[in-house]
């Protein structure tokens, strides 16, 4: 009993700094606005790079909605999110209890690029920290995938998705 206490103590710590850093860090102008329109769509591509699970065809929808947005990744997770209260931020209530091993997912607009988080905590206590940035570019958007694991060096996979509905 000790032991899941103590993660869950440490996972609360962990989850709070990080909540208060990414809060900190996104401009109030910034997350005032809704999803720039040049990042919603459809969009697919190819994904290359270090992150190997998330590696080839990869497809990307992303709905503005009031208040939020929906983002699809490859047509099975279907994430919704919606301006937290203060503005700066957007939260997910998908995921569910993080100890669990759901994740826990949030956004922040940072210039024109959208950042979508995804935070997941193992069965023993690791984490692993997805980092996905969708930028604008000519004809599409550009998407940068960090993943940080516990105990592990960063992995980074990069593609650019290709408008497809228009």
């Amino acid at each position: 009993m000790f032991g899941n206490r103590c993660i869950s103590r440490s996972l609360s710590v962990l989850m709070g700094a990080g909540v208060i850093m990414f809060s900190l860090a996104a401009p109030a102008a910034a997350a005032s606005k809704t999803v720039p329109e040049d990042l919603q769509g459809k969009f697919r591509g190819t994904v290359t790079g270090a992150a190997s699970e998330i590696s080839g065809e990869f497809t990307m929808i992303l709905q503005g909605e009031r208040g939020g947005f929906t983002i699809t990744w490859s047509g099975r997770d279907r994430i919704g999110f919606q301006k937290s209260p203060d503005g700066k931020m957007f939260r997910s209530e998908a995921g569910g209890r993080i100890l669990d091993g759901n994740p826990a997912y949030w956004a922040r607009l940072e210039g024109d690029s959208l950042i979508v988080y995804s935070m997941r905590v193992g069965f023993h206590g690791g984490y692993d920290i997805y980092t996905y940035i969708y930028t604008p570019a000519e004809g599409g958007v550009d998407m940068v995938i960090r993943h940080l694991r516990s105990g592990s060096e960063p992995l980074e996979s990069k593609a650019r998705l290709k408008r497809y509905d228009r």
